[in-house]
């Protein structure tokens, strides 16, 4: 199990509670790769002496963390959250089960919302985990959020967690590495079963600079590879349109499959569409400079 940390101070210790609290009886090996600068590496040698913690001297992107702890892990699973998740206590039981009764090339779940009480947070949750919400239908996809994902490690074995664009500290790993994994194919199972909580942004400031560089990030890699919606960023003056397309697509899935959710979806819809523009404009930034 990998989690990638930088100046997760505040979600930390939750994190890695949650993570050792798992109910399984196999033998597992927990890896954090911190990179941090306020005061995390501190906090993890003082409450958390057991979890292995390999320490980078510079701040090393979540991506790039991935792929130096793999090089470590010994496992033939290699499990991935975020220093922003809480784990469910049956989280790495239920991953084993799905990976032993069939041979996909990674499981995933569903990623709750840890903010409900904040507007933005709700937002934020909404628009970047739509797909993946616990109200979501048990399926094959061509991709996952890499917070809440196991791969077979014979998968990773020929490829890499790739750098994104230049400045931004985002990689788009969940996009680029599955679809070097999956070509587009629907190959990886989604159980909404398999659970974790994250916690979204909830002040306005570093929520919109978070989607901007999101944003950023998804248009990158649409350059790197034939992901949907390609077309907008190899069309600089086609990208305005794809924030408003994406709200109208999580609007569809809603109504298909979680009304409960739409409900939520249609009441937020300001700070959802704030959340959205602020994305969009990463995005049309991004096909902008890649244009030259």
């Amino acid at each position: 199990m990998i989690v990638p940390v930088y100046n997760a101070r505040a979600t930390i210790g939750a994190c890695l509670r949650s993570i050792l609290a798992q109910d399984v009886d196999d033998v597992w090996e927990l890896l954090v790769v911190d990179s941090s600068d306020d005061g995390t590496a501190d906090l993890l040698r003082r409450e958390f002496p057991a979890v292995r913690v390999l320490f980078r001297d510079r701040r090393t992107a979540a991506g790039a963390a991935r792929q130096h702890a793999l090089g470590v892990a010994t496992g033939w699973l290699v499990a991935f959250t975020d220093a922003d998740c809480v784990v469910a206590p049956d989280w790495l039981r239920r991953l084993l089960a799905r990976h032993r009764a069939a041979e996909h090339p990674a499981v995933g779940g569903a990623v709750a919302n840890g903010t409900p009480a904040s507007i933005l947070g709700s937002a934020e949750h909404l628009f970047s985990f739509n797909e993946f919400m616990p109200g979501m239908p048990e399926r094959l996809v061509a991709g996952m959020p890499t917070c809440n994902l196991c791969y077979r490690r014979e998968v990773l074995a020929a490829i890499a967690f790739e750098s994104g664009p230049e400045g931004a500290f985002l990689q788009p790993e969940d996009l680029l590495l599955n679809w070097r994994v999956t070509g587009g194919a629907r190959r990886l199972l989604f159980d909404p079963a398999i659970r974790v909580t994250h916690q979204n942004r909830t002040r306005l400031v570093a929520c919109v600079r978070h989607q901007y560089l999101i944003g950023r990030s998804a248009c990158w890699a649409r350059t790197r590879a034939e992901l949907p919606g390609r077309t907008f960023a190899a069309r600089w003056w086609l990208s305005p349109l794809v924030a408003p397309l994406r709200v109208g697509r999580i609007a569809m899935r809603l109504v298909r499959h979680d009304r409960g959710a739409l409900l939520r979806f249609l009441a937020l819809l300001p700070a959802v569409l704030l959340v959205a523009a602020a994305w969009g404009a990463g995005f049309t930034r991004e096909a902008f400079r890649s244009r030259r």
